[in-house]
């Protein structure tokens, strides 16, 4: 491919290998170069962000810059290029990130729910214009008015005639065309393959155990490592006794590196069994004493001073002093590791001053810079395979497993090695969502209309994964939300649905606590409050409506309901609930109902709210991570239990229509689902939850 100089602003069709393909390349936002193209400095090189090309037999390879995490990204991006381009769906492949991010024009990492709303609108037009080129090519092929070519399942059909030529013939005769600037686009009401359900093109692979994951790595002559840690954060290794270690079989080395001492074998089981024999001795940390419960107590105290204000409407203490009713409450949210299924893993080759990493990421671009700095060379010398991922949920937005293996393969020149890690390792060296500790305080009028509310949180890490205290949707005349922020030892991170998760939580449950306060119906209540939130409110009336909010229900069953926003999109879920004597809370049902956009793909968004819902029930009624003298006390799935199948109620999902453009679906159905199950708890038991997870204890008869 010739370099030439072009603005970002267009978009490029080129011939690529002397016209065997039609390649369009977009721009795509979010790019590390927004500030030239503010400018408007112009490029030098082919540097797209995504492109689509069309080969002479018809196959349309759709770049995926995106992270492939089970969410689904694989399919639905080239579900929107085919529906614009008017494509066969069975002509479509998807095409991994490139392997070498640093030559990408924009930071390679997948979260926050902004794969599909950032590809969305580039994509369309990039289609539409491969599109258009391709009637134009028919038109002059054949001689006739463009305006009687259509672009019909891969083909270009001529309406008068009949005449068909399939989109692999048009390839060289459209890529000497000129781009149109502003292609048409399709209206929501022509979709042939948006809003239905496509099957996941890896789904082949998954199911019968062919796709590769980065645990099922198996190269040639490659070596298998574990890393002994810090028995607690910060703890620094004194000295190193490996003789046992190196005496099991299929133990190849023993390598100390700056986390800790990596045991290298030719398998799994060696490597482990020679991590076992290793006698260590260790500083003790600078986190001794540390703990969930100290920082718990230390945040109360400290909530009783002034904090960061980052939201003041009106004057909440004055509006607070002259209410009818003021309720006051205070909530505490654990850590929360993420626990994907998949443990983490990397695998890294050093060679002749050049990397090569295999890694299921979130972070293409973030991992191959890590890479780098440790090896010591230039990021476009490394080369970063990106594998499917067995979840990450926000975790594998770290690159400290790509960092390991490179770590210990520098220390192996020329030898694979693939560092992996158990369970207990994943847990107890994790990202974690922060602790926090919430005191809020709200006023009624004599009316029962909140007047008041004052939020003061605090939270171990930094304040975008805290939050903010200003996330209520309400419209409440005197608002001041604090924060306090503290930074330990822990380690902590993204993590699905980020501080909203916890937020929506305590929000949501004060704000029952306020309808309870005023003697209102929960939802009536919320509904009244919602007047500046329309696409919420239409999440919580459908909510309701399909719940059957304030009909009967079985006996000793119960509705909770919460509404919360979140990454562009919305969401509102009840959940029916009963309480047994023994405290043990089992839900029964949950209705969730989402203002997403336009729905790409009606099975992913099912799978994705279904995943929400799991998920957010698990930290709900069954585990949190606790720190005990500077670690983490838990370490597998049998004291950090997730729910089973025979705990999940059945989910049902309904959408708010919209033809808006599409927002993210894989976090917020997350926050409302505590909300509402502890709600409902309320209405059974008249009892309010504010730890989590719930204390069966605290509920017993």
């Amino acid at each position: 491919m010739t370099e030439r100089t072009f603005s970002r602003r267009d978009f490029l069709l080129t011939g690529a290998g002397a016209g065997v393909a039609l390649v369009v390349a977009v721009n795509l936002p979010l790019t590390d170069l927004a500030a030239e193209e503010a400018r408007g400095d112009a490029v030098v090189g082919f540097h797209p962000a995504a492109w689509i090309s069309i080969d002479t037999d018809g196959i349309v390879s759709v770049v995926v810059d995106e992270h492939e995490l089970g969410q689904g990204v694989l399919t639905a991006l080239p579900m929107i290029v085919a529906e614009e381009l008017e494509a066969d769906w069975s002509k479509m492949r998807p095409l991994p990130p490139p392997e070498d991010p640093s030559t990408w024009v924009r930071t390679i990492s997948t979260g926050g729910s902004t794969s599909i709303r950032t590809a969305w609108q580039p994509l369309r037009n990039a289609a539409a214009a491969a599109r258009e080129m391709l009637r134009t090519a028919a038109a002059q092929t054949w001689g006739v008015d463009r305006a009687e070519c259509v672009a019909r399942n891969s083909e270009i059909v001529h309406q008068k005639s009949g005449r068909r030529l399939g989109y692999g013939a048009l390839v060289e005769a459209a890529s000497r065309l000129p781009v149109p600037a502003a292609p048409p686009l399709k209206a929501n009401k022509d979709f042939t393959i948006l809003g239905k359900p496509k099957p996941r093109v890896e789904i082949r692979e998954k199911v019968g155990g062919t796709a590769l994951y980065g645990y099922d790595l198996d190269l040639p002559g490659m070596l298998t490592a574990v890393v002994a840690r810090p028995p607690a954060f910060g703890a620094v290794l004194k000295s190193v006794d490996d003789v046992a270690a190196r005496r099991v079989a299929g133990v190849v080395d023993v390598i100390r590196i700056p986390q800790g001492v990596a045991v290298v074998a030719k398998n799994t089981w060696s490597a482990l069994e020679g991590r076992k024999a290793l006698r260590l001795d260790w500083d003790a940390s600078p986190a001794k004493g540390l703990g969930s419960e100290a920082l718990f107590a230390e945040f109360q105290e400290l909530a009783k001073q002034p904090g960061q204000v980052t939201r003041n409407i009106g004057d909440a203490p004055a509006a607070l002093g002259a209410a009818a009713k003021v309720v006051e409450s205070e909530f505490f949210s654990p850590f929360m590791d993420h626990i994907p299924m998949e443990p983490m893993n990397a695998a890294a080759l050093v060679k002749d001053g050049k990397v090569e990493v295999w890694v299921p990421t979130q972070i293409a671009t973030g991992s191959q810079q890590a890479a780098a700095a440790v090896a010591g060379v230039k990021p476009g010398d490394v080369k970063l395979h990106s594998l499917l991922a067995g979840g990450a949920f926000g975790r594998r937005l770290s690159p400290d497993d790509t960092i390991l293996a490179v770590e210990v393969a520098k220390r192996m020149p020329g030898t694979t090695v693939h560092v992996v890690w158990t369970r207990e390792d994943s847990i107890r060296n994790g990202t974690y969502r922060p602790l926090t500790y919430h005191r809020l305080r709200g006023g009624l009028d004599a009316a029962g209309k909140p007047v008041a509310w004052m939020h003061h949180v605090l939270g171990a890490g930094a304040g975008g994964l805290v939050g903010r205290g200003d996330e209520v949707p309400y419209a409440i005349p005197n608002l001041r939300a604090e924060i306090h922020t503290k930074k330990t030892a822990i380690p902590v991170g993204a993590w699905r649905s980020v501080h909203f998760t916890h937020m929506g939580w305590v929000i949501e449950t004060f704000m029952d606590e306020l309808a309870v306060a005023a003697g209102k119906d929960p939802y009536q209540f919320r509904r009244d409050a919602l007047g500046n939130s329309p696409k919420l409110l239409a999440c919580l009336d459908l909510a309701a409506e399909k719940a059957g909010w304030g009909k009967p229900l079985p006996k000793g069953v119960f509705r909770g309901i919460a509404c919360a926003s979140s990454f562009a999109s919305h969401a509102a879920e009840v959940a029916e609930v009963s309480v047994s004597p023994e405290g043990r809370v089992r839900v029964h049902r949950v209705v969730a109902a989402v203002h997403v956009g336009t729905v790409i793909n009606p099975d992913m968004l099912q799978a994705q709210v279904e995943g929400a819902v799991t998920l957010a029930l698990s930290y709900t009624l069954k585990h949190q991570i606790t720190v005990e003298d500077g670690a983490v006390r838990e370490g597998n799935f049998d004291d950090y239990p997730i729910m089973r199948m025979d705990d999940m109620p059945p989910v049902e999902v309904y959408v708010v229509p919209s033809e808006d453009a599409p927002t993210g679906i894989g976090e917020p159905p997350v926050p409302p689902l505590p909300p509402a199950v502890c709600n409902a708890i309320f209405a059974a038991t008249g009892k309010r939850i504010r730890r989590l997870p719930i204390d069966p204890k605290l509920l017993r008869v």
